[in-house]
């Protein structure tokens, strides 16, 4: 139950920091924002496009029952209606701040490591060993 409780407070953290980091980009680079809202419009066209040639191919699979599959246009239209378009801005923020988080715990790890690993001497293989007691 404690890691459940944990990954989805991750996830809110996640979504949160991605809200900020918009609001962030609206008002230092507004043009940057602009461009990303831009761009998710294109995002959701390619998204409901895939989504109909889908549906579309399902449809040709039953055949009579195609009657039933939604118009071409539809997908998109609902994806603008219910703002679904700048949802997928912040999904992608979401993503792109996870694998930065994910990037910067692996560097410092492998910085971590790397200082450890510097402090320990190491066997040298050109050492000799000595085969009796010392003398």
């Amino acid at each position: 139950m404690r890691s459940r409780i944990g990954f989805l407070l991750r996830l809110t953290a996640l979504k949160f920091m991605a809200f900020l980091t918009f609001i962030a980009l609206a008002l230092y680079t507004p043009s940057t924002a602009n461009l990303l809202l831009g761009g998710a419009g294109n995002a959701s066209r390619a998204i409901a496009q895939g989504t109909e040639s889908a549906l579309q191919s399902i449809g040709a699979i039953l055949g009579d029952v195609n009657a039933l599959m939604p118009k071409k246009g539809a997908v998109e239209l609902l994806l603008h209606v219910f703002g679904l378009d700048k949802v997928i801005v912040f999904i992608g923020l979401t993503i792109a701040l996870y694998i930065a988080w994910l990037l910067m715990i692996a560097a410092g790890r492998g910085a971590l490591r790397r200082l450890d690993a510097s402090g320990t001497p190491r066997k040298q293989e050109s050492a000799r060993l000595q085969s009796g007691p010392p003398r």
